[in-house]
């Protein structure tokens, strides 16, 4: 038992923290909701962006101009973002403080909310669950599940056009869900896991460009772009190597033709990458088309697209734990 523990104790704790952080994801998958970090993070938001709301509304009622009026929005949307990122980051550092003092304890709770932070397993069952659907003909299901994982309007979608959502899907999460948490936490430890988390929820919450959100989550949604900036092209790189049992000559190729026909500059990174190495055109309908050269991906292509974003998250893990024991 002693020597259990002395091994414990010289192990680098972020990689005691990364490695019982995925042992916990893979084997329980998402927390209940009560007991999710992210889900807390989602109420503030909510909270934050209710009181900006009654603001404006009462700013409106005083018929203050309409540039004044969404020059306070912007406000509002800074102060929200403000606000869920210092706490984030606060809980962080608490967190660090309490595994100073505590190191065991420290490290498992500590775990417990990286975990939060990132999905690998949940990563692609959403998408597994529409190539089931699609396999059994059942378009009017896959339909249903698909508008739980993008945001397009999926009543006129075709089984291809499904198939390349879920794809799309699945290659963008590989950024949002794990690449990014994981190397905040490597590089900034778990306040910075928990700050980009913010940024994540404050984007996916009010990042929207419609008449609701538009100046409220302006900054929210800049934010979540600047953080992914970086993760999204060292995507890239994992990608390409998990690609090797496919075509990764065509995924670089693609990627560096149609990584910025996507409106966000960061997503057509990984999708591009998935859509050459699997050489299927993958297509928002009136938005963009990825490998536009390539026949229409099948069902069987949601679960080579798994495969490949499976296989870059453990190329990915391996690094990580690899620097951390270095450093």
């Amino acid at each position: 038992m002693s020597e259990c523990h002395n091994i414990l104790m010289e192990v680098p704790a972020p990689l005691l923290v990364l490695t019982i952080a995925i042992i916990i994801d893979l084997a329980f998958g998402e927390m209940p909701n009560t007991l999710h970090p992210v889900v807390w993070i989602g109420s503030l938001i909510r909270k934050t962006t209710r009181i900006c709301e009654q603001k404006s509304q009462k700013s409106q009622k005083s018929q203050k101009s309409q540039k004044s009026q969404e020059l306070r929005k912007y406000l509002c949307g800074l102060v929200l973002a403000l606000i869920c990122i210092s706490c984030a980051a606060a809980f962080g550092a608490l967190l660090n403080i309490l595994a100073s003092h505590h190191r065991i304890t420290g490290i498992v709770v500590t775990a417990y909310f990286l975990k939060s932070t990132f999905s690998i397993r949940s990563l692609t069952s959403s998408s597994n669950l529409i190539y089931r659907e699609l396999s059994a003909n059942n378009s009017v299901g896959a339909r249903r599940d698909l508008i739980a994982l993008v945001s397009r309007d999926a009543s006129r979608l075709n089984k291809p056009k499904i198939a390349s959502a879920a794809i799309e899907s699945t290659a963008e999460n590989f950024v949002d869900s794990i690449l990014s948490p994981i190397l905040y936490f490597a590089i900034f430890g778990i306040p910075g896991a928990l700050t980009y988390k913010a940024i994540n929820t404050l984007d996916s919450m009010v990042g929207y460009r419609n008449k609701q959100f538009r100046e409220i989550g302006f900054v929210s949604a800049k934010l979540d772009d600047i953080v992914n900036w970086v993760p999204a092209r060292l995507s890239v790189i994992f990608i390409f190597f998990a690609s090797v049992p496919y075509n990764p000559a065509a995924a670089l190729r693609t990627c560096l033709r149609d990584h910025a026909l996507p409106a966000s500059p960061n997503s057509g990174y990984p999708m591009a990458m998935v859509a050459g190495a699997l050489s299927r055109r993958l297509e928002k309908p009136g938005s963009y088309v990825l490998g536009e050269e390539h026949p229409d991906p099948a069902p069987r292509d949601i679960v080579r697209g798994n495969r490949i974003v499976l296989m870059a998250t453990a190329l990915l893990i391996v690094v990580v734990a690899a620097g951390l024991t270095i450093v």
